[in-house]
């Protein structure tokens, strides 16, 4: 048998230098990229890059010369979030950077071995050659090469995984040392009682987020058109999905682009613009901003407000307090938020704590910040993700804390953070938040239930749901328990009453147009604002019945603010006030 020739080894030296060159760029950009990530990591975890030598003796310097204290602060100020824009942008690399440092390592292996698979074999060794010793000592070099460079890319791995990115930060400067316009330290918050916080519109859909206002003197007749019960309109500055906050004589909201976030204050009686202030990293320092859905923007959560502060969270991350003449008091930067339709859950203030709920998709978290200083009294870690806002509901003695998720309605201790109890009960993207009323919780969203859930009785308890609703349940109004009656208000432009004690639908409405802002509840009555700008005022009764269709004069999809003889509705573009004279 004839023996089949050998295949001559194929060469290309095109391709040689070409793989050559590929492995002389990909090896030290994995080198390079792998030694920054361990130095990043060593430089995270021994120093703090948010406190820097300068910035301590420039607060040194405030404490013992107030006098000096305007020019001091604005340095102070552009110096610690310029510090903190910069830091946090280095950490953001961290998401890439390995991925990109193991990236080129393969590249690197892969180019190396095609350009020796096209070389040409070197020529068959002479009857006498080198010792076997010799090749088997550059086979293990080789080895060795290859074994400490993947445990050094390892390493780089492991740092980068293992680097800190919610390192805390603490309350600007302001809040400890910084000084007003009078050269005095900023005055000691007052925390008004729950009866004086029930009389104000605070936060999102009113006092404890529970769609029910105090006073039962809303208009029901006014005409935009004519001017007719029209107090004022005015145009707000930056847009925004968030509803008007009010706190005695002032109005608050929030708006946001690409470019700016903004947290707006209007006279309450004339509609004068009082001040606007910006919020986040100062002019010229790059953010990064989050996909979001047009319908959500960068400015949906809605503010909250109690005496003399008003707080506020956008969607690039950035949280502010500031006091009620548009000083800043103290700023956070949360991290940016991963979310994919951009952050939504407004925030609410219970005695002296600021509540966050930043549900994410990983490492979302409940937080709760002292309203004084910034400070973090305390945080939980949330498992799932969603869009809708928290709610306060029984007495101050015994106040429950409750939020929904996209499984779960769990209810915390707003003063500790302790968690008290959780129920599962939905499903899906959760926009709406719970309400409360009849003594239970009424949580809905799309395509899951409705269901009714009454706490336990005891702390050893558990909590009962007593009925679920399976028919039309919204995606972004927020549901409305009265203690006579539920309502739900859709996309699809549907009203539906539901009775407390079993869940039986009393009655159902359709309306021609959809339903984005949520119901509140006046007296014996209920407004519903359609994304038109059209309020419905019905009864709060077993049966339909219609009091008033008025027209705000263009589309809107915030709810509106509801106080003594005033309603204070945010449309597309302006804030308007309506009321008596």
């Amino acid at each position: 048998m004839a023996r089949r020739k050998r295949n001559p080894f194929k060469t290309n030296a095109y391709i040689v230098r070409a793989a050559s060159a590929i492995a002389v760029v990909s090896g030290p950009l994995c080198l390079l990229i792998s030694t920054l990530l361990i130095l990043n990591y060593w430089q995270v975890s021994t120093l703090d890059p948010l406190n820097l030598p300068e910035l301590i003796q420039m607060r040194e310097q405030l404490a013992a010369s107030p006098e000096s204290a305007e020019a001091t602060i604005e340095t102070i100020r552009a110096m610690d979030l310029l510090a903190r824009a910069t830091f946090f942008t280095s950490q953001r690399m961290l998401r890439t950077g390995g991925l990109i440092a193991l990236i080129a390592a393969l590249v690197f292996l892969a180019a190396l071995r095609l350009a020796l698979h096209y070389t040409a074999r070197p020529p068959e060794p002479a009857a006498v050659g080198p010792a076997p010793r010799y090749w088997l000592e550059r086979g293990r070099a080789r080895e060795l090469v290859v074994f400490m460079g993947g445990l050094w890319l390892l390493a780089a791995l492991v740092a980068a995984v293992f680097t800190r990115l919610d390192i805390p930060i603490p309350a600007t400067e302001e809040a400890a040392v910084a000084v007003q316009e009078t050269g005095t330290a900023p005055a000691a918050l007052v925390t008004p009682d729950w009866d004086t916080v029930q009389r104000q519109w605070p936060n999102f859909r009113g006092p404890g987020g529970l769609g029910k206002a105090y006073y039962t003197t809303a208009p029901v007749q006014w005409d935009v058109a004519t001017g007719e019960s029209i107090l004022w309109k005015t145009e707000v500055p930056v847009q925004g999905f968030n509803s008007p906050v009010v706190w005695e004589d002032r109005v608050y909201l929030s708006g946001a682009d690409k470019e700016t976030r903004e947290v707006f204050c209007f006279n309450a009686a004339t509609g004068e613009l009082l001040w606007r202030t910006q919020v986040g990293p100062p002019a010229g320092v790059p953010v990064e901003l989050p996909k979001v859905n047009e319908d959500t923007g960068y400015a949906a959560p809605s503010v909250a407000a109690q005496g003399d502060v008003v707080c506020a969270l956008f969607g690039t991350g950035h949280l502010a307090c500031l006091n009620k003449d548009g000083v800043l008091r103290w700023e956070k930067f949360l991290g940016v938020p991963d979310n994919h339709y951009g952050h939504g859950s407004s925030l609410i203030i219970f005695e002296r704590l600021l509540l966050v709920q930043y549900d994410q998709r990983k490492n979302g978290a409940l937080y709760a910040f002292d309203l004084d200083t910034g400070a973090e009294a305390w945080k939980q870690e949330r498992k799932h993700i969603s869009w809708a806002s928290p709610v306060l509901a029984g007495t101050p003695d015994s106040m429950m804390l409750a939020l929904v998720s996209t499984k779960n309605l769990d209810v915390y201790d707003p003063r500790a953070g302790t968690p008290l109890w959780s129920v599962e009960c939905l499903s899906g993207e959760v926009g709406p938040s719970p309400g409360y009323g009849a003594g239970m919780f009424f949580t809905a969203n799309d395509y899951a239930d409705g269901s009714a859930i009454r706490p336990p009785k005891e702390a050893s308890g558990e909590p009962e749901i007593v009925w679920q609703f399976y028919d039309s349940l919204p995606d972004i109004s927020s549901p409305l328990a009265t203690d006579t009656f539920f309502y739900l208000l859709t996309s699809r432009g549907e009203i539906i009453c539901l009775r407390p004690e079993n869940g039986e639908v009393a009655w159902v409405h359709e309306h021609e147009n959809a339903f984005f802002a949520s119901a509140i509840l006046v007296g014996d009555r209920i407004y519903a604002v359609d994304k038109e700008g059209t309020v419905l005022i019905i009864k709060n009764s077993d049966t339909y019945e219609e009091l008033a269709a008025l027209s705000l004069g263009e589309g809107a999809v915030a709810t509106p603010a509801f106080l003594d003889k005033r309603i204070y509705a945010r449309t597309m573009n302006t804030l308007v006030c309506i009321g008596e004279t």
